[in-house]
């Protein structure tokens, strides 16, 4: 007998679930089958690979070793056979793309239809991911690109800046301070308020919170929206008011009004981040691009 795939499957399985139960469901597997292939792994590694009571299981020291090395190897087996696919519907590979709200809503949906219609052959897979859940992405290279609200300084990452927002005050048209032109945050201070749920909206309410503070007051919460949209709805249906970037103009929508913050001239910056040991082609491509397009349009809006 020699190792073959599906003891990889099954060992990865159950490394990560230590559980025979939970792992047999996973694969689609009976119990004892998934034993009887774990025997036959550990009998060709020819060293116990698991510790098993009546209670639990555990990775040997061995077993530690050998999950960490398996995984990798499922994961290039994995992206083997991915690449095959593409290869067979005449493309080059996929990249993972991840994005915020602040990001879709501003240039990011004009850069992805130029870099489509220059590589076609290249697939972009996009998924909308908050920034604070990007961060941990990108550090396990689940996601190849991250399209984030802030900056990042962490040594594992590079960065781009890509596009920027200014801070805006979002009110229901018919609200008495939507008669003027621009506002100021301290006007707002009696108002209620909708803000983005803390678990995805995090960074961008502690800096709003900030700005408050400094003013001397604290917002009044009446309800929390998980997206732009849900936001939105809140204000149009009269919950409150809102603090959101500039990019939401590009959302019109009938039964908001939207003014700048005079006092508020703090950028909202959208940066592009990678792992800086990602070699991808593919990513080495999108980057080349991406940097050729800022700079057209850097040029473009200085002309």
């Amino acid at each position: 007998m020699s190792i073959d795939l599906r003891h990889l499957r099954a060992f990865a399985s159950l490394g990560r679930e230590l559980h025979f139960g939970r792992a047999a469901d996973g694969l689609g597997l009976a119990q004892p089958a998934l034993s009887k292939t774990i025997q036959q792994l550990e009998a060709e590694v020819g060293v116990p690979l698991l510790e098993r009571t009546t209670r639990r299981v555990e990775l040997t020291e061995a077993g530690k070793v050998f999950f960490a090395e398996t995984t990798t190897v499922a994961a290039q087996i994995a992206r083997a056979v991915e690449r095959a696919r593409y290869a067979a519907r005449g493309l080059r590979g996929e990249l993972r793309v991840a994005y915020t709200d602040f990001a879709i809503n501003g240039r990011l949906p004009h850069f992805l239809r130029d870099f489509n219609i220059a590589y076609g052959d290249i697939h972009l897979d996009l998924v909308f991911m908050p920034t604070v859940h990007q961060r941990v992405a990108i550090l396990k290279q689940t996601i190849d690109v991250g399209f984030l609200y802030g900056e990042s300084n962490h040594r594992a990452v590079k960065s781009l800046h890509f596009d920027a927002g200014t801070y805006v005050a979002v009110l229901p048209a018919n609200h008495p301070l939507a008669v003027k032109e621009a506002l100021t945050l301290s006007e707002l201070q009696s108002e209620k308020f909708v803000f983005g749920t803390g678990d995805s909206w995090s960074i961008f309410r502690n800096e709003v919170f900030a700005e408050c503070r400094t003013r001397g007051f604290f917002p009044d919460i009446a309800l929390e929206a998980t997206s732009t949209d849900g936001i939105l709805g809140l204000v149009i249906a009269g919950a409150g008011v809102a603090v959101y970037s500039s990019c939401i103009g590009n959302l019109p929508r009938v039964g908001v009004a939207i003014r700048p913050l005079s006092d508020l001239s703090a950028k909202l910056p959208i940066t592009v981040v990678w792992e800086r040991s990602n070699r991808s082609e593919l990513l080495d491509t999108f980057l080349r691009f991406l940097r050729r397009w800022t700079q057209k349009g850097a040029s473009a809006a200085s002309a």
